[in-house]
């Protein structure tokens, strides 16, 4: 068939406006398979524990008073690691297992971290003394377990999600004491005028709940299970003592709950202990704030295991 002129020109004006329209559509790259290589998501540290690491379900950066489980966020770089404070005000080791936990251990995925401290609202009628595996029918409720029974199985939870437990031994309390020449102090306030003798060097502050023992059990617990213990208690302690009764009696709300400046205390702390342990996870993820921290002295770690395992053939 012999196309006229009109028609051969139509059809070239239609292939160029063809053309046209696919060179200004933009090229589809080729479906790529899913990268076996992307980076794993950050860890994240959990802060688990009562008022003294989170005063308030609304606490933020500004509040006060504060929990040392906000401000610890500023020694670890947000690029590499995310701090979640998941602490409740007035838990034990019982009921923050019984009503936080499960809903914290659905978050933990392979790589976490999890800092564990409890104690200053155990005993009584919360949680059985101890860290034996018995049970319990009393005030507590049925088939109640001993205080290291609740850490011991927060901390096996977290392995077998792939996290890391760390044991902090009991925030230390503005409970001071001074026995010469005796002094009666309200947590860290004399509640009369000081005797003319009065030496401030000789002010001591309290080690601990329960005369110690809560320390001690954690510490047990850690190294019945193999987890990293910090010493928080008396590293605490020791630097509180330094600083003097009325300094610290400045950091604090009342014999539990700090200020803004007690809670960075407290932080600055833990973060230093946790910068300490063997091979410790940690140190990669610090920020140049935490990194500028010493560490802490070798006394106040317990290491139990290392954080980190060890490479295939090696030596344990």
């Amino acid at each position: 068939m012999k196309l006229s002129r009109r028609s051969i020109l139509l059809a070239s004006c239609l292939a160029l406006s063809g053309l046209a329209a696919l060179a200004a559509t933009p090229a589809v790259p080729p479906a790529s398979a899913p990268d076996a290589a992307a980076a794993p998501a950050k860890p994240t540290i959990f802060v688990c524990g009562d008022s003294t690491s989170k005063y308030s379900g609304s606490e933020t950066a500004k509040s006060d008073p504060q929990g040392w489980g906000t401000p610890i966020a500023q020694y670890f770089d947000s690029d590499k690691v995310k701090v979640n404070n998941v602490g409740h005000a007035g838990t034990s080791s019982l009921t923050y297992y019984q009503g936080d936990w499960p809903k914290v251990q659905a978050q933990i995925k392979k790589g976490d971290f999890i800092l564990i401290v409890f104690g200053i609202n155990d005993g009584g009628r919360q949680t059985p003394n101890g860290i034996g595996d018995e049970v319990t029918n009393g005030p507590a409720g049925p088939q109640t377990h001993t205080y290291g029974w609740y850490m011991a199985k927060m901390a096996t939870d977290t392995i077998e999600k792939g996290g890391k437990p760390i044991f902090l031994t009991v925030t230390t309390r503005n409970i001071w004491t001074n026995s010469n020449p005796p002094v009666k102090y309200k947590d860290g306030t004399p509640t009369g005028p000081l005797p003319a003798d009065y030496d401030p060097k000789l002010d001591k502050i309290e080690r601990g709940t329960g005369e110690g023992r809560y320390g001690e059990w954690t510490k047990q617990v850690g190294q019945k299970i193999h987890v990293p213990v910090f010493d928080l208690t008396n590293a605490c302690a020791d630097e509180y003592e330094k600083l003097g009764r009325e300094t610290v009696n400045k950091f604090y709300q009342d014999h539990n709950h700090t200020h803004t400046a007690g809670a960075e205390a407290v932080a600055k702390c833990i973060a230093s202990g946790l910068k300490s342990f063997k091979d410790s996870p940690f140190v990669p993820l610090l920020s140049d704030k935490g990194k500028e921290l010493p560490a802490a002295n070798p006394k106040y770690i317990f290491d139990n295991i290392a954080l980190v395992p060890p490479a295939d053939g090696a030596k344990q």
